[in-house]
């Protein structure tokens, strides 16, 4: 590996990003051609038309896209992967982008923590895409092991989970809880353009303060489902982790079925061609932040600790990442 690699992959991530932000990568669709037409008026770029031709341009020399007319345009079997993966690249590239380039002196000159320069909505969009390229048809069988009624997620992101599970299951209500700003307004709006908002109610809260919302615990109370995705090891760092599991354990009382999923440390020691997706990202950004990672093991240890049965372990196609289905 030379040095031009890393400064290319650089670039090409940022490109990757805007092909998947503007919507363009979801054009192709079955693997069917597009018309370069058709990008312009996705993309509403009358007035600036070069917007698309830089987009298209860029997208042909990364290798993402290949020319089949003069008006034709087809991913590559790169841009094929690329599609598939792009939620990673919205996570790193928007949502820790700003934190990326501001650290460690303009974070210190602003005075700011450094979760202020992390874009939640990029975030959280970002990891729902990776959900459902990935992870998401795992986690819907393991729902459809037992009746859903009342689904609390912490962490919820977008909302994309509690959506997905409303339209699996029309019995089913869910309560999101979501410390970033940004990531409720999103779900608040994905959520009105699914109708199901009188079926998810939504609260912009840290998790271990919501616990302790006297409102919320009557609905948490009822909650016979609670799901978290990639979020416990933030609980972790904040409180004792067997404190953080049998907080929930009081809190949900009535939850028969525990779905915790989460990323940890890997045994990544040098960066190669051959290093997976996301791992260096992943633990790079958590360094940055501060933010402790552990293994699979500690989980284990914790869960077992905190009076829980692991009923179930499941990998979930993304490096070092496993769901545990706990009572």
């Amino acid at each position: 590996m030379q040095a031009s690699n890393l400064f290319n992959g650089y670039i090409g991530s940022h490109v990757c990003y805007h092909l998947g932000k503007t919507g363009v990568l979801e054009l192709f669709t079955n693997h069917e051609n597009v018309n370069l037409r058709t990008i312009h008026n996705s993309l509403l770029t009358e007035s600036h038309p070069e917007w698309a031709d830089t987009l298209i341009t860029f997208g042909i020399k990364c290798g993402i896209f290949k020319k089949l007319r003069e008006d034709q345009l087809a991913l590559t079997q790169l841009g094929q992967d690329i599609k598939k993966n792009i939620g990673f690249f919205i996570w790193a590239v928007g949502g820790y982008g700003e934190l990326f380039r501001k650290y460690p002196y303009q974070i210190a000159a602003e005075e700011e923590d450094c979760h202020a320069f992390v874009d939640g909505g990029n975030v959280a969009q970002g990891s729902r895409l990776a959900n459902q390229s990935f992870m998401w048809d795992i986690i819907t069988t393991e729902f459809r092991r037992h009746t859903v009624k009342r689904v609390a997620d912490l962490g919820s992101g977008n909302a994309g989970a509690l959506i997905s599970l409303c339209k699996a299951f029309p019995e089913a209500t869910g309560i999101g809880i979501d410390v970033s700003a940004k990531a409720i307004d999103e779900a608040q709006r994905n959520i009105l353009s699914h109708g199901l908002q009188e079926r998810i109610k939504l609260y912009n809260q840290n998790v271990l303060h919501a616990v302790d919302d006297p409102v919320l615990q009557q609905r948490f109370a009822r909650a016979d489902t609670l799901m978290t995705f990639m979020m416990m090891h933030d609980l972790f760092n904040i409180e004792d982790p067997i404190w953080v599991l049998q907080k929930l354990r009081s809190t949900f009382p009535n939850v028969r079925k525990f779905l915790i999923a989460d990323t940890f440390i890997s045994e990544e020691q040098s960066l190669s061609d051959e290093s997976p997706i996301f791992v260096y990202g992943f633990e790079y950004v958590h360094s940055l932040m501060k933010i402790k990672l552990f293994r699979k093991s500690d989980y284990e240890n914790y869960f077992a600790a905190a009076g829980f049965t692991i009923m179930a372990t499941h990998y979930l196609n993304v490096p070092n990442t496993y769901l545990f289905v706990l009572q």
